[in-house]
């Protein structure tokens, strides 16, 4: 029994230098002897970074893009809101419950979109509020027209202050014509 003992041992470190050779990582060949695919794959894969950074960056990019979509669609909706606000009061049927709805949805749109694209506060007040409702309600639906055309020429990568400008001043003018007008 102690004359395999020697044996035993000789066998043990025979297969621990196997495993160790299995679980070892290869030296790296030379560049030279290696073909350039695989070395211009291996270098992609280093600036990549780790499938789930890359992962995460692409939902990011995602919901970036779904942002800036949806703030598309409330420039839209609030520019289409301002002329409807704007043919009701000429076609004489003044303005109702509906239409007070629709100048309380274009005050949150504008809101929306403003804190959407990084701005902020409500300080500011209209400095040079238009003469008369008619000429008020006219002036809502030019800008929110302004506003929806900002939004489509701004990239979602960009914090845009005309955007904002315009958002502030379409809520300050919503707030002077619910304070002008008849409840």
């Amino acid at each position: 029994m102690i004359s395999n003992l020697p044996a035993g041992l000789l066998l043990l470190s025979a297969f621990a230098l196997a495993a160790q050779a299995q679980t070892a990582p290869a030296a790296a060949p030379d560049s030279d002897t290696q073909p350039p695919a695989a070395s211009v794959q291996r270098q992609r894969r280093g600036n990549l970074g780790s499938p789930e950074a890359e992962m995460l960056d692409r939902a990011r990019i995602r919901h970036e893009e779904e942002s800036h979509r949806e703030f598309r669609e409330r420039a839209g909706e609030a520019a289409q809101l301002g002329e409807e606000l704007r043919k009701a009061y000429e076609s004489g049927r003044g303005f109702g419950r509906d239409e007070m709805k629709k100048l309380e949805r274009v005050e949150k749109l504008a809101r929306k979109i403003r804190s959407g694209v990084g701005g902020s506060g409500d300080d500011d007040r209209l400095e040079d509020p238009p003469d008369g409702i008619d000429a008020a309600i006219a002036h809502l639906a030019a800008l929110t027209e302004e506003l929806n055309e900002a939004v489509k020429k701004t990239s979602r990568l960009v914090v845009s202050a005309a955007v904002i400008e315009r958002s502030n001043r379409v809520i300050e003018l919503v707030r002077h014509l619910r304070s002008v007008l008849p409840r």
